[in-house]
């Protein structure tokens, strides 16, 4: 059966991703920028505009449900940005090392979007939809960054 109530712990799970999403990219420039790798900063804001349209897709079912979007970041995303720092220190700037630590944390916003569509039930089917666009078009810009990374 339909449910019309959608989730709102799931759906802010999906924000914090995103606000995880957008702090690791700026992040990404501010390091970027300290090595001299400017020209990132670019596709790194196209992924936080990307994130930022997500949330405001997002934020208005979650409100639906009776309750706020969060502002919030995950504790988890909040101890991958300390690892990329210190990981960024420990390779020199390494440009490499970088998107190979943006990719990974691509790879942890796939798994929270994986998880709510498992959780199906629990979502209307309209939302389902959003979330599975969103999910695309994540993993067009997860397959840009390999491209940008092996280049």
């Amino acid at each position: 059966m339909e449910s019309n109530q959608n989730d709102p712990n799931i759906l802010n799970d999906l924000i914090k991703i995103n606000n995880d999403r957008i702090a690791g990219y700026k992040l990404a420039i501010d390091l970027a920028n300290e090595k001299g790798e400017g020209a990132r900063e670019a596709v790194f804001r196209q992924f936080i505009e990307q994130s930022e349209a997500f949330i405001e897709d997002l934020t208005p079912q979650v409100e639906l449900a009776g309750q706020y979007a969060s502002d919030r970041t995950k504790l988890s995303g909040e101890l991958f940005r300390l690892w990329m720092v210190i990981k960024s220190k420990i390779a020199g700037g390494n440009m490499k090392v970088l998107l190979e630590n943006c990719e990974r944390g691509e790879e942890a916003f796939r798994e929270v979007y994986k998880k709510a569509l498992d959780e199906g039930d629990k979502l209307s089917i309209g939302v389902k939809n959003k979330i599975q666009i969103q999910l695309t078009q994540q993993r067009e810009a997860h397959e840009n960054l390999k491209i940008l990374r092996d280049i």
